[in-house]
């Protein structure tokens, strides 16, 4: 009796599942993803313009939907939409494309210079509002050109595009310990309007595209291009470094393998104070020196010059932020956190006084590591590898 109930229950739950199963597909919205996907055009990257009060989009995918057939590398084309808002240019370029599109595939988007001194923030809510979008793609900027032109211009070299911006997200990630010009940080970032929002910008080159540093945002408008070393002190600021070449003197050329910045902010009198300390590694990559620098003598020289390679860099950055009054390190958040009690006074005063914000360098740092050439004693080569600690 009690194997005929369960094998009763047991069929019943199979049932259920079935059923509940069955609810689920059928329940798919009436949206493109029922669609095959060689009915639509999958937009890979998506260019966004603005120049006499008009948008253009631009949008790249590949001629043939899918992938190609018959194997090889499928042609990349352009479809551009216009309108009076982003939404009004996306839904004129959805008119006009040979297929339905799609955003959801979409990991790159392009914003023209023009789009950027007019207002991120009304390309990004737009794009936020479309619940096929992935919050994980990555957004840069394209330097005294308009998206178009630079994604046109691509294609006339015969570049790929896509497969191009993807090398600089891997890039990127070899540099930095996350990428922050996603769209889920973007939209977040833009919830602190005393600070400004950081993307970075592209060049072309003959084959390739390189990202020297950031664009800066001042109340969502574009306001200036960084370099690379001030964009790098940012970077070391924001603790998102990864690893990062040192050259000493043209002699000694070091790797930092590892690095940690915690910073501390003091909040008195409307006084701001903020402590950098930074904790650091670094390997020996290069000698062209005969002077040995191995002993420990020579190795508290070349720490010094790390620390004092390190603080120029970071000095470049925070001159940039005191000169300009904009929080490019995100320091109104940071006050806000560890002074919640104090920020509601001190707030309304911030702007004008990041100029007079007092940093503070604590560095701590080591050479750990090395690998050094020699000879045994039968006139051998080989590779030692030496862990220094201090």
């Amino acid at each position: 009796m009690k194997i005929k109930l369960m094998i009763k229950v047991t069929t019943a739950y199979r049932f259920l599942f079935l059923f509940i199963l069955t609810m689920i597909l059928c329940g798919c919205t009436h949206d493109m993803s029922r669609r095959e996907i060689d009915e639509i055009n999958l937009i890979r990257v998506l260019g966004i313009d603005y120049d006499g009060n008009e948008y253009t989009l631009s949008a790249l995918f590949n001629a043939s939907g899918g992938s190609d057939p018959e194997g090889g590398a499928p042609e990349e084309e352009v479809t551009k939409g216009k309108g009076k808002t982003p939404y009004e240019a996306y839904e004129n370029l959805k008119s006009k494309a040979t297929k339905s599109i799609s955003l959801g595939h979409t990991g790159y988007f392009l914003i023209g210079d023009g789009a950027a001194e007019n207002g991120i923030n009304l390309c990004l809510d737009f794009l936020s509002r479309d619940e096929t979008i992935k919050m994980d793609a990555l957004f840069f900027i394209t330097k005294d050109t308009p998206a178009s032109d630079f994604i046109e211009q691509g294609i006339e070299n015969k570049q790929k595009i896509h497969e191009d911006l993807e090398a600089i997200r891997q890039k990127q990630e070899e540099m930095i310990t996350r990428n922050d010009n996603t769209l889920v940080n973007l939209t977040n970032e833009m919830k602190q309007t005393y600070s400004s929002i950081l993307i970075p910008y592209l060049i072309p080159e003959e084959s390739s595209f390189l990202t020297p540093g950031y664009a800066v945002f001042d109340q969502y408008k574009l306001k200036d291009y960084l370099d690379e070393d001030t964009s790098t002190g940012i970077n070391f600021i924001k603790n998102i470094i990864r690893n990062y070449p040192i050259y000493i003197n043209d002699q000694v050329g070091l790797l930092i393998s590892y690095s940690d910045t915690k910073l501390k902010t003091k909040l008195k009198d409307n006084n701001i104070e903020i402590i950098i300390q930074v904790d650091f590694e670094s390997m020996i990559k290069e000698v062209n020196t005969e002077e040995n620098i191995f002993n420990s003598e020579q190795l508290e020289l070349l720490t010094q010059e790390q620390n004092k390679y390190l603080r120029n860099i970071l000095d470049l950055a925070i001159s940039y932020s005191k000169a300009t009054g904009l929080d490019v390190f995100q320091i109104a958040r940071m006050i806000e956190k560890q002074n919640i009690v104090q920020w509601q006074d001190f707030k309304s005063s911030f702007a004008e006084s990041i100029s007079d914000i007092k940093y503070k360098y604590v560095f701590h740092s080591k050479i750990t590591k090395s690998f050094i050439l020699g000879y045994d004693w039968n006139g051998n080569l080989l590779v030692k590898n030496e862990r220094f600690v201090k």
